[in-house]
C-alpha cells in the first residue's frame, strides 16, 4: 500500500510539475506556437511609386504578373482541373497534366509571369489546392532610355541601381499585412478580430530629366561613338543657372526590361562612377584664377616658347600642338596652349591653384542624388612634387568625373556661381500632389562676375576661331572648350589611346543649356574639337529646333515692313492656294495666279528674293490629282523647301513622302523629273536649319 501511495504521489507531483511548466513557465512560448499553427500572416505589398520626367512622362511604371501553383496531394479531380487550366492558359493538356501526377508533392508551379489579361480568365473560379499569386514587376516604358540613370529592381521589387536604388525608400512605401485563421485542412479565412494593416503606397519621383533631351543625347552620342569607333561615350546636359540635369547619357547603355542580356558592369552610370584625366578642359582653372587674381588682363602677351618649354633641363619639355612665339591670354585659351596654362599656374602658386580647383568642385562629391558617385582625385599641395603643378594646369595628374567638369563650366556660364547639380525635382503622393521639392542650391561663388564674363568671351573664341570650329552653329553664339588627353595603358601614357571631350553652352549672352560630350578611345580621330565637337553641335541644333525657348517672340507681321521698302519673299511652293495667299499678304505682297488647281507649283519672284512691298507674286497652280503620263507621276523638285512644304507637295502628286531629319530638304530620291508609279515612296533628306533672325 505504501508503495502504491508513493507511486501515485510521485505521478501526481510529476503531473503538477508538467502543468506548471505548460501553464506558467512556457505559457507564452506555447501560446505563440499555437498561434502560428492556426494563424497565417500575409504581407500586403504596396504599389511602388512611378518615375517620371520633368514633363510628367512616365519613365518607370508597374505591371502585375501572376504565378499559378497547385498542391496535387489535395486536388480531388485533377483531370478536370488540368483541363480547365490548360484551356485558360492556352497550353496543351498534357503539359499541364504532368504537374498533377506526383501526389507526394505539395507545391508545383504551373506557370510564372502570367499577364493580367490571362489571369483574369480565372476570376470567379476557385479550386482547393490551386493558388494564383500576384507579383508586382517594374516596367520601363522607354526601354533603354536613361537605363543606367533610372536603374532597375530585383525580383522582390527593390531598387538595385540608379534612381531605383537611391530613392528606394520613397518609391517602396510601407508594407501592410493581414492575419488569416487557418483550419486543420489548411484553408484560410480572414478574421474580423484579427488585425489588418493597410500598405502605404510608394511616392512617385519626378526627375529633372527631359525625355526629349535624353533621347536626343543618346541618339547623337551613339551615332558619334559608332562614327569614330570609340569604346564608349558619355554626355550630360545641364541648366547652368539651376543645376538641373536635363539629360545624362551612357553608350553603351542597358535596357532594364532585359537585364539578363547585360552584365552588372554595363549597368553602372559612368557619368558619376568613372574617373578620367580631363586634359585641356581643366585649363579653365588656371585661366580663371589668373584673371580673378588680377595677375593679367585678357590682352597681355605671354611667351609661348615656340611650342616647346624646357622648364627643367632634366625633364621632358611641355609642348603645344601648334608652335607660337607668344600668345595673349585670349589666344592661349582659344588655341589651348599647354605652355601658357602651365606658366599661369606657376604664377598662382600651389596653394592658390589648389584653392581654385577645389572651389570649382574638383576633389569632392557634387552631392547629386545618384548612387556610386566618386569624389575624384585631387591631391593636396603637400603631396605634390616639382612637376605636379605644371601638369595639373592642363589636366594631367588628377582624376575627375564628367559631372564635375560639367558643373565647373556651368559655374562660368552662371556668372561665376557654382550650383549643386540635382536630378530629383519633386516627390508626389498618390494624388499627384507635391510633397517635397528640390530647389536650386548655391554652393559658392568661384570667380567674379567680370571674370566669368571674360571667360565666356574666351570660350566663344574657342568655337568661333579656335580649336572647336566644328561646334559652331550659325545664328547663335556658342562658348566652349575642347579636351584631348592620353589614357594610361599598362601604367604609362599612350599616344594611341585618348579621351576626347568638348564642353559648351549657349547662348553665350545668357546661357540656358550646357552640354558635355566625352568619347573614350576613339579610333577615327581623337581631338576633342573634331570628334566630340560635332556631336555637341548635333545635339545643340536638335535642342534649338525642338524648343521654343531659343526663339524670340514674333513681332507683329507688318512691324518688320515699317521703314523698309524691300522685304524678303516667302517660300509658298507646295502650299494650298488659299494658304499661300494669306502668307504672301501677311508679308506685304499681293498674289496673282496662273493655271488651274489647288497647289502652288512655282512662284515669281523666287523665294528669299528681295522685292518691294505690295509687288505681285505670281504663282503657278496645279491640280492635287494631276498625273504625269497615264499611271505615272512626274517627281517634283522639292530641294530647298521645308520638309513640311515638301511633304505637302509630294502628297499632292499622289506620291508617298518619307521624311528623314528636319529643316530644309537637301536631297530627294527619286530625283526630280523622273516618272514613277503613283504611290511611290519618295525619301526626303532634311537638314536642320537655324534662322538667325529668330534666335538670341
Amino acid at each position: 500500500m505504501y508503495m502504491l501511495i508513493t507511486i501515485f504521489l510521485t505521478g501526481f507531483f510529476a503531473v503538477l510539475v508538467k502543468l506548471f511548466v505548460i501553464q506558467v513557465r512556457d505559457a507564452e512560448k506555447l501560446q505563440e506556437m499555437a498561434r502560428i499553427q492556426y494563424e497565417s500572416r500575409e504581407i500586403i505589398h504596396p504599389i511602388r511609386g512611378l518615375i517620371l520626367d520633368r514633363n510628367l512622362s512616365i519613365l518607370a511604371s508597374n505591371v502585375t504578373e501572376y504565378t499559378l501553383s497547385v498542391d496535387p496531394s489535395v486536388i480531388e479531380r485533377p483531370d478536370t482541373v488540368a483541363q480547365f487550366i490548360a484551356q485558360a492558359l492556352g497550353k496543351p493538356y498534357k503539359v499541364i497534366a504532368q504537374h498533377f501526377r506526383d501526389t507526394t508533392v505539395q507545391y508545383a508551379i504551373i506557370e510564372k509571369r502570367i499577364p493580367e489579361g490571362i489571369a483574369n480568365r480565372f476570376d470567379g473560379w476557385s479550386c482547393y489546392g490551386v493558388r494564383m499569386r500576384s507579383n508586382p514587376r517594374r516596367r520601363y516604358n522607354f526601354n533603354a532610355l536613361a537605363g543606367p540613370v533610372i536603374g532597375y529592381t530585383n525580383v522582390d521589387n527593390r531598387g538595385q541601381s540608379g534612381i531605383e536604388l537611391e530613392m528606394n525608400k520613397e518609391l517602396s512605401g510601407q508594407e501592410g499585412f493581414i492575419v488569416y485563421q487557418r483550419n486543420a485542412r489548411g484553408s484560410r479565412r480572414p478574421e474580423v478580430d484579427y488585425p489588418k494593416v493597410e500598405p502605404v503606397n510608394g511616392r512617385s519621383v519626378v526627375l529633372t530629366i527631359s525625355q526629349v533631351y535624353q533621347s536626343i543625347a543618346e541618339e547623337e552620342l551613339a551615332h558619334g561613338v559608332e562614327l569614330h569607333e570609340a569604346e564608349s561615350g558619355r554626355c550630360i546636359i545641364l541648366q547652368p543657372k539651376t543645376g538641373e540635369i536635363l539629360a545624362m547619357a551612357n553608350v553603351p547603355s542597358i535596357d532594364p526590361n532585359k537585364l539578363a542580356e547585360y552584365s552588372p558592369e554595363k549597368a553602372r552610370n559612368r557619368v558619376v562612377t568613372d574617373l578620367y584625366e580631363p586634359g585641356s578642359t581643366f585649363k579653365i582653372v588656371a585661366m580663371s584664377a589668373a584673371l580673378n587674381e588680377d595677375l593679367h588682363v585678357p590682352e597681355d602677351r605671354i611667351n609661348a616658347e615656340g611650342g616647346k618649354w624646357f622648364y627643367n633641363s632634366k625633364l621632358k619639355p611641355i609642348v603645344d600642338d601648334h608652335p607660337y612665339a607668344s600668345l595673349t591670354l585670349r589666344g592661349a585659351f582659344e588655341h589651348s596652349s599647354n605652355i601658357v596654362s602651365a606658366k599661369l599656374a606657376n604664377e598662382l602658386g600651389d596653394e592658390r591653384f589648389f584653392k581654385y580647383a577645389r572651389n570649382f568642385g574638383f576633389g569632392v562629391k557634387t552631392g547629386v542624388e545618384l548612387p556610386g558617385e566618386l569624389p575624384g582625385d585631387l591631391r593636396k599641395p603637400l603631396d605634390w612634387d616639382g612637376t605636379t603643378l605644371n601638369y595639373l594646369a592642363f589636366g594631367y595628374g588628377l582624376a575627375v568625373t564628367p559631372l564635375q567638369i560639367a558643373c565647373a563650366y556651368a559655374a562660368i556660364a552662371n556668372d561665376g556661381v557654382l550650383m549643386r547639380p540635382f536630378i530629383r525635382k519633386w516627390l508626389l503622393d498618390e494624388d499627384r500632389n507635391i510633397v517635397d521639392e528640390n530647389v536650386p542650391q548655391v554652393v559658392r561663388r568661384v570667380v567674379s562676375s567680370e571674370t566669368s564674363r571674360i571667360m565666356r568671351s574666351f570660350m566663344q573664341g574657342v568655337v568661333d576661331s579656335g580649336t572647336a570650329k566644328l561646334a559652331r552653329i550659325d545664328g547663335i553664339n556658342i562658348g566652349g572648350k575642347t579636351g584631348t588627353s592620353q589614357r594610361l595603358v599598362n601604367g604609362s601614357y599612350s599616344d594611341k589611346s585618348h579621351v576626347a571631350s568638348f564642353v559648351g553652352f549657349f547662348p553665350v549672352e545668357d546661357p540656358e543649356v550646357l552640354i558635355l560630350v566625352i568619347l573614350d578611345a576613339p579610333k577615327r580621330g581623337y581631338y576633342g574639337g573634331s570628334t566630340a565637337g560635332p556631336i555637341f553641335r548635333n545635339i545643340a541644333m536638335r535642342i534649338i529646333n525642338s524648343s521654343s525657348n531659343f526663339a524670340k517672340k514674333p513681332e507683329p507681321l507688318y512691324a518688320s515692313f515699317k521703314g523698309s521698302d524691300e522685304v524678303r519673299v516667302p517660300n509658298v511652293k507646295g502650299m494650298r492656294a488659299d494658304i499661300a495667299g494669306q502668307v504672301l499678304k501677311a508679308h506685304g505682297f499681293n498674289m496673282e495666279t496662273v493655271g488651274r488647281g489647288e497647289i502652288v507649283a512655282d512662284q515669281v519672284p523666287a523665294e528669299n528674293a528681295m522685292s518691294e512691298r505690295r509687288t505681285p507674286v505670281t504663282v503657278r497652280l496645279i491640280s492635287a490629282t494631276r498625273s504625269g503620263t497615264g499611271d505615272l507621276v512626274r517627281v517634283p523638285d522639292v530641294v530647298g523647301m521645308s520638309l513640311r512644304q515638301a511633304m505637302n507637295f509630294i502628297k499632292s502628286m499622289n506620291l508617298e513622302p518619307s521624311p528623314m531629319g528636319s529643316g530644309l530638304v537637301r536631297s530627294q530620291t527619286p530625283a526630280a523629273g523622273e516618272y514613277v508609279p503613283r504611290g511611290t515612296r519618295c525619301t526626303l533628306d532634311g537638314e536642320a536649319r537655324i534662322v538667325t533672325a529668330n534666335l538670341y
